[in-house]
């Protein structure tokens, strides 16, 4: 066997080897670079007033949630009397700043808790953090059973970053 043959038939596995890698670069990405950051933090249920959030991801903030539409005493004690099963749906509004120059996208999961942990309702949405953005916000309804409410103590929020 020639010197030439033998160097091509020990340098062939390593080439399909190094084209089968470069494939799967090329086709998913590495994975270093599509990761991105789970942040997670238990802040109380905003309520009457907007409630502190601060989660930073490089330059963008998730400053405070607050929500809208959330059931009164009223409904509550209607809901008792009527339809025990009675559902609102409860908007939640992240306000956000994000100072880089690039935008960020970002995955909100929420948990609605009770005293133990329990979970009494959850929601989310992907929404964008546009660049150099002093104040805006990222809305999304949560499906609450309206007996629920008044025992509901925590909020459990995930946010998932990407640039």
């Amino acid at each position: 066997m020639k010197t030439a043959d033998r160097l091509r038939s020990t340098t062939r596995p390593l080439w399909a080897a190094l084209l089968v890698a470069s494939a799967a670069l090329l086709a998913g990405g590495s994975p270093a670079l599509a990761a991105g950051k789970l942040v997670e933090k238990l802040v109380d249920v905003p309520r009457e007033a907007r409630v502190p959030v601060d989660i930073t991801y490089e330059k963008g903030t998730l400053l405070w949630v607050e929500s809208q539409n959330d059931p009164k005493a009223k409904d509550v004690d209607e809901a008792k009397a009527v339809d025990p099963d009675d559902k609102t749906f409860v908007v939640l509004r992240f306000v956000y700043k994000n100072d880089d120059y690039y935008s960020h996208k970002v995955k909100l999961q929420v948990f609605l808790l009770d005293d133990e942990g329990g979970v009494l309702a959850e929601g989310g949405r992907s929404a964008t953090l546009d660049k150099m953005e002093a104040e805006d916000t990222v809305t999304f309804p949560i499906k609450v059973k309206t007996l629920d409410w008044p025992r509901a103590t925590k909020l459990r929020v995930l946010a998932t970053f990407k640039r």
